[in-house]
């Protein structure tokens, strides 16, 4: 029965193929070129930005003004092959063929909010022009879209992504795809889920969690990424591209949010053209909110957890002396400070006593207050949650003739520190404890460089270098009297990583109609461990694809893919020393379509993943005097396999309608895996085998059977007092396990979780106003987890979990300028 939506999808897909090919064969004068089809379109754009230039350029003779104070408006991007697609439409890299310091200005009658929305959809067409093109699954959230969606960092893109689900404990993000999920987390985590600023691998989880500003768009890219990025993505990424300096004269947005519970949100962006070929772009945000986490051990907020003060700070500068060159160096700062909500999770909801499963934190001293709900706890030591984190870019890139060239260059510093109640309780000494937390200080560089054929031929090529490294100083901390230090049983020394690849991909038209795509890429990752451990893997990773054009509205594609994920070395004692490289062979057949004018689109596939040693997580309490912990450690658990279908669709019946669905079915389990077992949780049928945990059978953590989303907005038209848009999102997810232990009490059951909003904006765009209000059932949602032996009680297996944030709500005004 769980085949049968997989199968289901199959048909489908194989029903349009029949379908297209038999509307389109029997003439074979009705075939279209794709690239001529692509080509008409873009001329087509071409022709009404020159109108539009010429008519600024009328404007400004009759006025007076210099016809060179305004840059003209860039030519379109000049069709290209599923090779440059797949790069630059993923990465968001500027490139010589689209000239990234040129946007379409204001012309008569248009506001400079008007202005701005046209450029913006144009980038976008743009984008998805170049995705339709490009064999894999990629979901791409134009700027309308993040906005009615809510999304300013990764924890709310699971709501409009498929088969993207978000896990979270602390700090710390644990992203979910297609089976694979990140169980481990910190400076030494290896995230399944890659995200990237503007083509620069975000490193950590930690540092994943981190807000976004000036965004252009975001693509969710499903399945192993091996020559879209410079660092590989193991099972999918989220690639997050910002806006450039333009020269297109002084403009840019300021906005003001107010919510609850007392958040007050700034985001402001100003661009700055100083000549002709020099422009910068300045960008700030200030998030300042109280806890959502009421801890009811002082009266007021000052203890609340999951609060938040944050500034983030972002410059640009875009150098370019002609059509073919540009350089971009951007730097983005952000510093944090709050109480945060524990590292690993904030409440204990249950633990195994004997194989039995008792509700509740059952190492709490005695006469400790139970926590009131998953909202609201009583702790006596207040935590901390401090990052600063800093990233600088160099980006050049040169349009060579017969090829592009992009160098990009990274320099990243992070710091962070997060402290916590380790009793989970109002009893205990305060600022006293052997064990309060972590800090970290690291430091890395990454350089790129990648070669990506121009020539409009049959034959399309990228190749690629690239290069890493990353230091960092970390280790735990224990509480003297408020004096936090490492403890004496912690290990000290600098983990470092480093990664070296060589990379490349061809792209070949065999028909006008029918591609075949084909990669390469080389790994190589050594690591050294806090204690001087050093260890080395590599892997050559393939993909191939093929792609077949049903029809210029209808592209279907079967590809293979290889992820990885590299080894690495245990430091406590009494464990497995290494653990080997996980694998995963990934098979997919999709389709992307639009229909009707271009007012429906479709994509949709069918994937299977199939992985191999795959890494587990487990916990161990430490033997050392004073030590009042568990240390983790890795190893490999065994085989799991996933399957399933995700599509989206997106419909515009009329000009005022916007609707969009996307739909995921995952059926994904563990083979013959095993884990070190945990005192307290009794023989488990099927599943024990000694001092063993034998997982097959189970499900990955954060891996429903289905989610469902709908998203609808309709927009009303009032002439001269603007429009109104009531837009409404509702998600729902059957019941799973927020861990790979599937057992009582780490079970997440079904839920439905609906976010309503209200915006109106003024007749020319210049000034919007937005109402808000998110998770309106208020539905609690555990979406982290911890299991492990306490050692207050070692002969017990506690459960830790981690809670989605509860109802919200607020409005936001923004302004154009």
């Amino acid at each position: 029965m769980r085949l049968f939506p997989i199968l289901s999808v199959a048909v489908l897909v194989l029903a349009f193929s029949t379908a297209g090919i038999a509307a389109t064969t029997p003439d074979s004068s009705t075939l279209t070129d794709r690239e001529q089809a692509m080509q008409e379109q873009i001329l087509a754009l071409q022709a009404q930005l020159k109108a539009a230039n010429e008519t600024i350029a009328k404007l400004q003779s009759q006025s007076g003004a210099s016809a060179s104070s305004t840059a003209a408006v860039s030519s379109a991007p000049s069709a290209q092959a599923s090779t440059q697609a797949s790069t630059q439409a993923s990465t968001g890299a500027s490139s010589p063929a689209v000239t990234p310091g040129a946007a379409p200005v204001a012309v008569a009658g248009e506001s400079a909010g008007q202005a701005l929305a046209a450029y913006n959809e144009f980038r976008t067409r743009a984008a998805e022009q170049e995705q339709f093109h490009t064999p894999t699954s990629i979901s791409l959230l134009s700027p309308k879209e993040l906005q009615l969606g809510g999304v300013e960092d990764v924890t709310r893109l699971q709501y409009l992504v498929p088969s993207l689900r978000f896990g979270q404990t602390g700090h710390e993000v644990q992203q979910a795809m297609r089976g694979a999920r990140t169980n481990s987390t910190g400076a030494e985590s290896s995230p399944v889920v890659a995200v990237y600023e503007d083509g620069i691998n975000i490193a950590t989880t930690t540092e994943q969690m981190n807000s976004w500003l000036d965004v252009q768009r975001v693509d969710v890219l499903r399945g192993p990424q091996i020559t879209e990025f410079g660092q590989q993505a193991y099972a999918g990424a989220v690639s997050v591209v910002s806006n450039k300096p333009t020269f297109d004269g002084f403009n840019g947005y300021a906005e003001l949010e107010n919510g609850l519970p007392d958040k007050t949100r700034w985001r402001v962006a100003m661009n700055i053209p100083t000549s002709d070929t020099l422009s910068f772009r300045l960008a700030g945000l200030s998030d300042t909110k109280h806890g959502l986490i009421d801890n009811t051990f002082i009266s007021g907020d000052a203890d609340d957890m999951n609060d938040r003060a944050m500034q983030v700070l972002r410059a640009s500068v875009l150098w370019q002396p002609s059509d073919v060159f540009s350089v971009l160096y951007w730097s983005r700062y952000l510093d944090e400070n709050g109480n945060g909500s524990a590292p690993w999770g904030y409440q204990q909801v249950g633990a195994y006593v004997d194989g039995e499963l008792q509700a509740g934190n059952q190492f709490a001293g005695a006469g400790a207050a139970p926590d009131a709900g998953p909202w609201t706890v009583d702790r006596n030591m207040i935590g901390t949650a401090e990052f600063e984190n800093w990233l600088n870019t160099v980006d050049l890139n040169w349009d060579m003739g017969f090829a592009s060239l992009q160098w990009l260059f990274n320099y990243t510093s992070f710091h962070g520190k997060q402290t916590y109640d380790n009793d989970y309780t109002n009893l205990g000494q305060v600022n006293t404890t052997a064990f309060a937390g972590w800090n970290t200080s690291q430091t890395g560089w990454s350089n790129e460089v990648r070669i990506i054929s121009n020539q409009d031929s049959d034959l399309t090529w990228l190749a690629a270098m690239y290069q890493s490294s990353r230091d960092a100083d970390w280790g735990y901390l224990q509480d003297d009297n408020g004096d936090l230090s490492q403890p004496s049983w912690d290990v000290n020394g600098t983990y470092t990583a480093k990664t070296s690849a060589v990379f490349g991909q061809l792209s070949y038209a065999i028909t006008d109609r029918f591609r075949t795509t084909g990669g390469l890429r080389w790994n190589d990752e050594k690591k050294t461990t806090r204690t001087g451990v050093k260890g080395s893997w590599d892997d050559v990773l393939w993909k191939a694809a093929l792609e077949y054009d049903i029809d210029e509205d209808i592209m279907s594609y079967l590809s293979v893919s290889t992820g990885y994920r590299a080894g690495g070395n245990n430091t406590a004692s009494g464990v497995n020393p290494t653990w080997a490289p996980e694998k995963l062979t990934a098979y997919e057949l999709g389709m992307k379509s639009r229909f009707v004018d271009d007012t429906v689109g479709l994509n949709a596939s069918v994937w299977w993943n199939e992985f191999k040693d795959v890494q587990s997580q487990s916990f161990l309490v430490l033997p050392f005097p004073g030590s009042p912990e568990a240390t983790e450690y890795t190893g490999n658990g065994g085989p799991l396999s996933a399957t399933g279908v995700d599509a989206e669709v997106q419909w515009n019946p009329t000009e005022n309608w916007d609707l969009a669905a996307n739909i995921a079915y995952t059926h994904a389990q563990f083979g013959n895996y095993t884990a070190a077992s945990y005192a307290g949780l009794g023989d488990i049928p099927g599943h024990s085998e000694g001092d063993l945990l034998n997982f097959d059978g189970w499900s990955p953590a954060l891996s429903p059977d289905w989610v469902v989303g709908l998203r609808a907005a309709y927009t009303f038209h009032f002439k001269d007092w603007g429009s109104l848009t009531p837009y409404a999102q509702t998600t729902y997810a059957s019941a799973y396990y927020i861990n790979d232990i599937n057992l009582p009490g780490l079970e997440q059951g079904s839920q439905n979780r609906t976010d309503l909003r209200i915006m109106w904006q003024s007749p020319n765009d210049s000034f919007s106003l937005q109402f808000y209000y998110l998770n309106g059932s208020d539905e609690a949602t555990m979406n982290g987890s911890r299991v492990y032996n306490p050692a207050a009680r070692p002969d017990i297996t506690t459960l830790q979990a981690n809670w989605d944030i509860p109802n919200t709500y607020g409005v936001i005004f923004n302004y154009t300028f």
